[in-house]
Formats: C-alpha cells, sequence, structure tokens
C-alpha cells in the first residue's frame, strides 16, 4: 500500500493556505482516483464538491497532470499528490507600465 502526502491549496476556510495529509492508497491507485474519492466525501456545498475539474491544478511531485494522464498516473509510495484552485480575475498588469494597483488585501498598498 502505498503512502502519498496530499495537499490540498484553496479548498479550506482559509483559501489562501495549505491542507496537508497524509493517506494510504491501494496499489494502482491513480490520480484522478483520489480527486474523486475526495470530491464524493466532500459536504454539499463545499468548493471541493462543486469547482469544475478545468479550475484546478493537479501536481504529483511537482510536475502538472492534466487530461487523460489524470487517469493514467498511478501514484507511488512517497509521491506529494498537489490539488491546487487555480487564480482567477483580476485586473491585468504589465511590469514595464507605470501602473498602479489599487491597494490589495494580500499585499497592501502598492506603488
Amino acid at each position: 500500500m502505498p503512502n502519498i502526502r496530499l495537499r490540498l491549496f484553496g479548498f479550506g476556510p482559509k483559501a489562501s493556505g495549505w491542507d496537508t495529509d497524509t493517506l494510504s492508497l491501494p496499489q494502482d491507485t491513480t490520480v484522478s482516483e483520489v480527486w474523486q474519492s475526495l470530491r464524493s466525501s466532500a459536504e454539499e456545498g463545499e468548493l471541493l464538491a462543486r469547482i469544475d475539474e478545468r479550475h484546478v491544478f493537479f501536481l504529483v511531485n511537482g510536475k502538472l497532470i492534466h487530461g487523460a494522464q489524470l487517469q493514467e498516473a498511478v501514484l507511488r509510495d512517497g509521491d506529494t499528490v498537489t490539488f491546487m484552485v487555480m487564480a482567477i480575475g483580476g485586473q491585468s498588469w504589465h511590469p514595464m507600465e507605470n501602473h498602479r494597483a489599487r491597494r490589495s488585501p494580500l499585499f497592501g498598498e502598492r506603488g
């Protein structure tokens, strides 16, 4: 039975923090199976239960996994699996522009 480290980013009450857990999985478990199991165990209304899979980054040992790879990526003992909500929205910003962002709740005054 492989043991993996599971990291969730953006799914809990503190959307800016990590939730980490260690899971023991049956042999030949895939990333997709872990994702579906987590979703089915989430309470109705929780972000984990209702988020569109297209808005989640899936990583195994820091490597992005997507599409058919989710069903094919078999997890091994010691793997770190990360499910991260994509950050979307906001204003466009270019570093070469003279741009002063409004007060940011994360970073305070910028300028």
